[in-house]
């Protein structure tokens, strides 16, 4: 069982350890926008903006036909105006005036009765040019409509007046009559008298309707020399430029600038999604936990950091031996340990390690471990098991032309087989020998299992060098023959869908698997930091880097040479002897 974590501590802790390990996404994106948008922005044509403020003032006919104040929506009135600007019989009399079609943008300058009129082109002289061509043909288009609409009102006005006049004509019409008449006839006359009278008649008759139109035509009258004022006074057409267009200094596009700040942090952001989408997808196993997860109730035993210093793969490398004070080789005996530890309850002689697939670094595990033992002063003996591609020879450079296969086809006793190791004296090595072309059925011979169990009654302890469980079946029927297995997975190149298959291979064989090791994980992963503050060399994994922070030393210069003392040759009862205590 697991012990109970914070989540939100483990939450936090991988969110940002996926940062940490896919930041080369987050640095990729902001570079590729940033790049793209500066070779666009480079690219592209400059924009220059040049603007005009209008006002907008009411007609004239509004008010001097209105009975009432008019009051109108001031909103709704820029509105209709902006409409007006971009009508079509303003955009055709600018194309006229201007020589070709000019595109402009209208907008409302706010609460007041103001619009902003602006204009973009290639150049700033040419931007304020057309603005200032578009507002002049637009102020006169509007003076022109003005004067027309004051041309029109006064037509009516003048009507309504020659009508009043005509209706007061009308009435005072039979007063002149009888005025004519009474002016022919002498004051003592009694039809003088009568006519008189008559008159009086009539004007009490008719002064009410003579008022009311006598009062029409005054207003008519009063309004008409309104609208011809008006007309000497309209010179703008109720538009009013406040602020010629001037040329801009600087372009509006492309902003250089701004792009790059926004592409840039749209690239972080970019970058983030596709480090975590990348993760999701990623399968592969990276750290302790990833292990851990794929493979349940398997204690992983050791983190053998990433070795930077070995160059190429095709020549081994034993950081045991070449660089005893770096973390790797720290790792190795940290794994050491863990395996003794583990051997006091159950006794381990025989220990196969194997993985999911080829490439992994068993032989280079193998290698490591027997020289990390032998500096311990056990007797180790390695056993090549890899029928198919041998490789622990290189590491423990031995002949593999002699070895397992040599002495269960009857050529060699096993004494005349074991070769020891140049490297260190308490390595035994039964290389590979002749390739056989039944690897499975050869090691499933009962032959097989006595050799095995025979060196284990030999030495201290047995490493076999196996191949990968998936490819083949090699390492399940060596499962037989073991005391314990080690699963190796491989940072960045085992997946936890491989690892989960081949341990399930394992356990259905029966196998007794006693942990998992993690090759090639970051340095930051293990104790590393630790190794470093004991005098352990910790190397950046960044060559470059590297020349400039050097790993630290310890404070008191180490020695190469080999100062534990050597075990013994033993017997095998002695050996026994020796694993037990």
């Amino acid at each position: 069982m697991y012990a109970a974590q914070d989540k939100s501590e483990v939450s936090i802790e991988q969110y940002l350890d996926v940062l940490r390990r896919r930041w080369v996404w987050i640095v990729i994106a902001p570079v590729v926008l940033v790049g793209l948008t500066l070779f666009s922005d480079l690219r592209a044509v400059k924009v220059y903006q040049a603007s005009s403020q209008l006002l907008l003032q009411s007609k004239s006919t509004e008010s001097i036909f209105s009975i009432t104040p008019v009051v109108t929506d001031p909103s709704r009135a820029i509105q209709n105006e902006l409409k007006v600007i971009n009508s079509r019989t303003v955009r055709e009399a600018v194309a006229k005036k201007y020589g070709k079609p000019i595109g402009v943008r209208a907008i409302a300058g706010g609460d007041d009765d103001v619009i902003i009129l602006s204009a973009t082109a290639s150049t700033g002289e040419e931007a304020a040019r057309r603005v200032n061509a578009y507002a002049t043909v637009y102020q006169q288009v509007r003076l022109e409509a003005l004067v027309e609409d004051l041309a029109n009102a006064k037509k009516i006005v003048q009507q309504q007046v020659d009508d009043y006049q005509k209706q007061i004509d009308a009435i005072d019409k039979p007063l002149v009559d009888l005025d004519a008449q009474i002016v022919k006839l002498n004051p003592n006359d009694p039809a003088y008298v009568a006519l008189v009278a008559t008159r009086d008649q009539v004007k009490q008759r008719t002064d009410a309707q003579r008022t009311e139109a006598q009062k029409g035509l005054t207003d008519y009258q009063q309004r008409l020399q309104l609208l011809q004022l008006s007309e000497r006074l309209t010179t703008s057409g109720g538009i009013q430029i406040l602020n010629p267009a001037s040329a801009p200094s600087s372009p509006i596009a492309p902003t250089i600038t701004r792009d790059v700040l926004q592409s840039l942090f749209i690239g972080i952001f970019v970058g983030i999604g596709l480090a975590f989408v990348r993760d999701q997808l990623d399968d592969s196993v990276r750290s302790k936990a990833d292990v851990e997860r794929a493979v349940k109730d398997l204690p992983t035993l050791g983190l053998v950091p990433f070795d930077n210093t070995w160059r190429d793969g095709r020549e081994p490398q034993l950081v045991t031996i070449t660089a005893p004070m770096s973390a790797t080789a720290e790792a190795y005996r940290g794994l050491r340990t863990a395996i003794q530890y583990a051997s006091l309850e159950k006794p381990m002689r025989v220990i196969q390690i194997t993985s999911s697939s080829a490439s992994e670094g068993k032989t280079t595990l193998i290698a490591n471990l027997a020289v990390a033992f032998a500096q311990a002063g056990k007797r180790v003996c390695v056993l090549g098991c890899d029928l198919r591609k041998p490789r622990i020879h290189q590491f423990l450079q031995v002949d593999p032309a002699i070895g397992f296969t040599s002495v269960l086809l009857g050529d060699l006793t096993l004494e005349e087989a074991i070769q020891q190791s140049p490297l260190h004296p308490n390595i035994d090595v039964l290389a590979s020998g002749p390739r056989p072309p039944n690897p499975s059925e050869l090691l499933s011979i009962d032959r097989a299992a006595n050799l095995i169990r025979s060196l284990g009654e030999q030495y201290s302890i047995v490493f076999i060098d196996c191949p990968p469980v998936l490819p083949v079946t090699d390492s399940l029927v060596l499962a037989r023959c073991v005391d314990a297995t080690i699963f190796m997975a491989a940072a960045n190149r085992t997946t936890r869908r491989t690892a989960r298959r081949a341990v399930e291979m394992l356990r259905q064989v029966g196998s007794p698997l006693l942990g998992t090791v993690v090759n090639g994980v970051a340095a930051e992963d293990t104790y590393g930091s630790l190794y470093e503050y004991y005098g352990y060399v910790r190397k950046s994994r960044v060559p470059f880097f590297g020349r400039f922070m050097p790993g630290r030393q310890g404070d008191i210069p180490s020695s190469s040479e080999n100062v534990l003392p050597q075990e013994p040759e033993v017997s095998a009862t002695e050996g026994d002897a020796d694993h037990s205590g």
